[in-house]
């Protein structure tokens, strides 16, 4: 199997998300299907860790949900004299919805992004797309040196939060344990950046250019959402 350059899949990536932006339902359609095509592809291996991912954005995703439903002008969905200002529209369901499935297949494509590359093919993509950015007097050394700061960071919190849950037996309250977490993450996120020792991070930049032929992933991912887009709604 012909393996793509770190930076020809970020850019795909960035065009996936920047079409999904406004999602036409026949483009989401076809995402989904692209999307569940590369997970089967490994054996369902990703699927797990999205399925976290996801869970973990659910209120997020219930929310937007919500803000569409109840704030986008339109028909209400039942005609009830007196309450139809206070009724979902639906329009707003159904701008909700598509918004709301865009957002489900934004995570999922992250997910299998962080996965199919490793950390140091991941920051050297970022490098590579910042370096437009010196232009304007911004260092692509220190986009790519604060991504590795925040990697190098996600798991110690992760494991933070797992030793400071308050068992349930000694605080019964669910309000209090919440309290009680967000002040020993807090503690804890100070007490290792007190402790943090001054450590060399070394970007290491790959000066192979991709392929050309790669280049027409991203072209042709780009060419399908335009033709998706305008044909088929």
């Amino acid at each position: 199997m012909v393996k793509l350059h770190p930076l020809v899949l970020m850019v795909s990536f960035l065009v996936f998300v920047a079409m999904l932006a406004f999602p036409a339902p026949s483009a989401l359609f076809i995402s989904s299907l692209l999307l569940i095509l590369l997970y089967l592809r490994d054996g369902g291996a990703h699927v797990r860790p999205a399925l976290v991912m996801l869970r973990r954005m659910r209120w997020f995703l219930l929310s937007i949900l919500l803000i569409f439903c109840w704030l986008t002008p339109g028909t209400p969905v039942i005609q009830w004299p007196g309450l139809n200002d206070w009724l979902p529209t639906e329009e707003g369901i159904s701008n909700g919805l598509l918004r709301v499935v865009a957002l489900v297949l934004v995570i999922a494509s992250v997910n299998l992004l962080l996965r199919s590359l490793s950390r140091q093919e991941l920051l050297t993509a970022i490098y590579f797309l910042a370096r437009p950015l010196q232009l304007v007097g911004v260092k692509a050394e220190t986009v790519a040196l604060r991504m590795t700061l925040v990697f190098d960071a996600m798991g110690e919190v992760q494991q933070m939060v797992t030793q400071s849950i308050p068992e349930k037996d000694h605080v019964p309250r669910r309000l209090d344990r919440m309290g009680l977490l967000a002040s020993g993450v807090l503690s804890a996120v100070i007490e290792r950046a007190g402790q943090a020792p001054q450590e060399e991070i070394v970007v290491l930049v790959m000066l192979e250019r991709p392929p050309l032929w790669q280049w027409c992933l991203p072209i042709l991912l780009w060419g399908f959402f335009y033709i998706s887009g305008l044909v088929w709604v």
